[in-house]
């Protein structure tokens, strides 16, 4: 049974994740839904197909949590079929380990809050949990935006140096779920829980140099002065270095760099306030 056979409902269409999946969806002409977390509408599509629930919530937006209880809650009542985007924010590293060995978070409100989530998608004996890594989309509320946000206005920014974590680029997370849905039913044994994330670790500040490099192709930031600092600058909800060998071996999906996702972003970014500007 191929994707086909399935009403993809995107619950979260209005977030960085939605987003670029009902795009990916529609360029491939594919059937499906979007709606907003926060919308309690039954979506309805003219199908006979069996419904998946795709849930693409923000760690930014706390009401995120509530409305994604309520969703998980209806495709259980419903018997859809679940896709759960959770977070590697569930995990902390282990202090002092150099493979970074990652364990359960039980002090982080946000870690404890997305654990139930993942429980009550897991309730459904048909799911998929993709806990991807630190997502950037250059929305002004994500890392990305913030640290471009800044060098624009202050131009010198003190970042940290010393936490790793694996920058996953938006768009790259929708190409992933779109694979999932092309193979989900082919086996039994696909469904469960899987990790994503962009290739290479980095600092904060090399994230930042790396944005600053691109982002001086399309405007003058030739002020800005970026420095190491312990405690500086770092994304606000942070998240461990792990492995996503399962969902290789699983689905077959291979790595991405982060850093191609980064240009691309970049440039669809400033393509965007260009039209804009024209309009």
């Amino acid at each position: 049974m191929g994707i086909s056979s399935f009403h993809s409902h995107i619950i979260g269409a209005d977030r960085p994740v939605g987003k670029h999946l009902t795009r990916l969806l529609a360029e491939q002409n594919l059937i499906y839904r979007g709606v907003s977390i926060e919308s309690t509408e039954r979506p309805h599509l003219q199908s006979s197909a069996r419904p998946v629930y795709i849930l693409t919530p923000s760690l930014l937006n706390p009401r995120d949590i509530e409305a994604s209880r309520f969703w998980l809650q209806r495709a259980k009542d419903e018997d859809a079929l679940v896709i759960f985007v959770s977070t590697l924010a569930v995990y902390k590293a282990r202090s002092g380990e150099t493979n970074e060995t990652i364990t359960p978070d039980q002090d982080n409100e946000l870690a404890h809050c997305f654990t139930e989530l993942e429980a009550l998608a897991q309730q459904n004996p048909q799911h998929i949990i993709l806990r991807v890594g630190q997502l950037f989309s250059l929305e002004s509320e994500d890392f990305a935006g913030k640290v471009l946000n800044h060098i624009r206005t202050t131009p010198d920014l003190a970042l940290d140096m010393q936490k790793l974590f694996q920058p996953t680029p938006v768009d790259d997370v929708a190409s992933v779920i779109v694979a999932i849905l092309r193979q989900v039913n082919c086996s039994d044994n696909l469904w469960g829980t899987y990790h994503f994330t962009g290739v290479e670790a980095t600092s904060s500040y090399g994230f930042a140099e790396a944005l600053l490099s691109e982002a001086s192709q399309y405007e003058d930031l030739s002020s800005a002065c970026l420095t190491t600092q312990e405690g500086g600058m770092m994304p606000d909800v942070w998240t461990p270095v792990s492995d996503q060998t399962h969902l290789f071996y699983t689905f077959g999906i291979k790595k991405k760099p982060w850093r191609q996702g980064l240009a691309r972003l970049i440039k669809s970014y400033y393509r965007a306030d260009k039209t804009e500007a024209e309009a």
